[in-house]
């Protein structure tokens, strides 16, 4: 489990620095502002779920290790909530949020990922 959690560290720092850049365009950048937002919005909550996936799987891992019998899955139901609760409440504010740009933020997280396990197979 520690592949994980270094990758999951190496992410963290990516989002972060993404976000940084996010939150200075928005800040800089006043007719963007709704695309911005959306962005840091849709990436904030793709850390969260990528936090929650690696919390869950660690917990399984620990489980089937222990040789212990756990009922339950990945949380797909809970991580799908928090991005549908995410997306609502962009909804609500379109004005100010861009809804698209937050569902691309969705999946930056899921992207960063697959692209960094790529280039550390390729090393």
């Amino acid at each position: 489990m520690d592949e994980l959690s270094i990758r999951l560290k190496t992410v963290q720092r990516v989002v972060i620095f993404f976000l940084s850049f996010c939150f200075l365009a928005w800040a800089v950048i006043p007719g963007y502002r709704p695309l911005f937002a959306g962005w840091i919005i849709g990436t904030a909550v793709s850390m969260l779920n990528a936090r929650y996936l690696a919390w869950k799987i660690r917990t399984l891992s620990d489980a089937a290790l222990e040789g212990k019998r756990r009922r339950g899955g990945l949380g797909f139901g809970t991580r799908v909530a928090i991005a549908v609760l995410a997306i609502w409440a962009v909804y609500k504010f379109p004005e100010h949020v861009s809804i698209w740009t937050t569902v691309t933020g969705l999946i930056f997280v899921q992207l960063a990922t697959l692209l960094l396990g790529i280039i550390s197979l390729k090393k």
